[in-house]
């Protein structure tokens, strides 16, 4: 246990020491001295057109060439200081005499007119500066964009024409297995309506499966077909039909040689009965003509009752209704406008206002003919 002397006086404690002052000067240090004033600034770089010392300057270009110089950038002010910088200006210049040299240098005035007129394609990356270069890389991603879409667009268009070689090549092969008789028609009427290899092949299976008919003849089949009409009849005609697929009969009356005959729906004029005449004769005139020769010709026809069904018929070719005696069919309307029309000259048969053509009187007419010859 310690012992505790309390006979023992306290050392005194030491005082702070207090200095007072009667008066403080105070020295401005942002004023210049004299050797401040003398110090070197570096050479000033101006940037045209606004651009920005941070992204126009070719920073790169210090990892990648030798420079004679440093920069400085500070308040967006850049500023180049030789490397034998001497820190002391030239009496009465702001720069020391190595720096005032770079301006004299070719590399940085090579370098002040790439960032004035921009810099060659051909040039490495070191030449370009933050803004050329994001300029690069915009123009470089935008030509990768196009190199993309026409090599899509390419490889569309060769796969289109892949597509329809292969076609073309089911089309050729279906038509060399002889499975459909008239392929050239069904052909034909596929191209007439416009469609594509597709489409024809689409035909071709149709009709080789029974379920597309071309309707479409050749002049020399509808030539075939009506001899053998006019030899054999109906029943001939038919049986080609089922038989070969050649025309049928209702066809082969449209394309018959034989001029119509105009039917009158009131008396015969004079132009109708001329139509008829020539339409009836015109075949044996050539045999005529062998045994007159002279330039008139005369001849006797007789018709001798000509029955007629009772019934009203519209002709397609003139509009007008047939079936009514001639007598009468001026009392009504013959020619066939609207539905009305036909009501009214059903009204006037029912009224006995005129009636149904039942046949033709028995007559005999002598008809002169006048042909030139020459």
């Amino acid at each position: 246990m310690p012992v505790i002397d309390l006979t023992a006086t306290p050392e005194p404690e030491e005082l702070p020491v207090v200095i007072v002052l009667d008066e403080f000067e105070f020295e401005d240090s942002l004023q210049p001295t004299k050797a401040s004033a003398n110090v070197c600034q570096g050479f000033l770089m101006v940037f045209s057109n606004g651009k920005s010392p941070h992204t126009a300057y070719l920073f790169a270009l210090h990892d990648t060439l030798v420079l004679p110089w440093d920069y400085s950038i500070r308040n967006g002010v850049m500023t180049l200081f030789s490397r034998t910088c001497a820190a002391l200006a030239d009496e009465g210049l702001q720069l020391c005499g190595p720096c005032q040299l770079l301006s004299k240098n070719e590399t940085l005035e090579r370098i002040l007119t790439r960032m004035d007129d921009g810099v060659s394609e051909n040039a490495g990356y070191a030449y370009y500066g933050f803004s050329a270069l994001s300029e690069v890389l915009r123009r470089r991603t935008q030509q990768l964009r196009i190199s993309e879409l026409r090599g899509l667009n390419q490889a569309k268009k060769l796969l289109s024409k892949a597509t329809v070689l292969f076609d073309q090549k089911r089309l050729l092969m279906a038509i060399a297995s002889g499975e459909v008789s008239r392929v050239d028609r069904v052909l034909s009427i596929g191209l007439r309506q416009k469609k594509g290899v597709r489409g024809l092949l689409a035909s071709y299976v149709a009709a080789a499966e029974g379920h597309y008919h071309p309707r479409s003849f050749t002049e020399e089949e509808d030539m075939k077909a009506l001899l053998l009409w006019k030899l054999g009849g109906n029943r001939i005609a038919q049986i080609n039909h089922r038989a070969s697929g050649a025309p049928s009969v209702p066809y082969l009356r449209t394309r018959s040689t034989v001029p119509p005959i105009v039917s009158s729906h009131k008396y015969p004029m004079v132009l109708e009965v001329q139509t008829n005449v020539n339409a009836t004769l015109h075949s044996i005139l050539d045999v005529v003509h062998s045994h007159i020769k002279s330039k008139v010709l005369h001849a006797v026809l007789m018709f001798d009752k000509l029955a007629t069904e009772k019934r009203i018929h519209w002709d397609p070719k003139t509009n007008f209704f047939l079936g009514v005696c001639r007598q009468h069919a001026s009392r009504t309307s013959m020619e066939f406008i609207n539905e009305g029309d036909m009501e009214e000259l059903f009204q006037c048969l029912d009224d006995g206002d005129v009636h149904y053509a039942a046949e033709v009187r028995k007559f005999r007419s002598n008809i002169c003919f006048r042909f030139n010859l020459f």
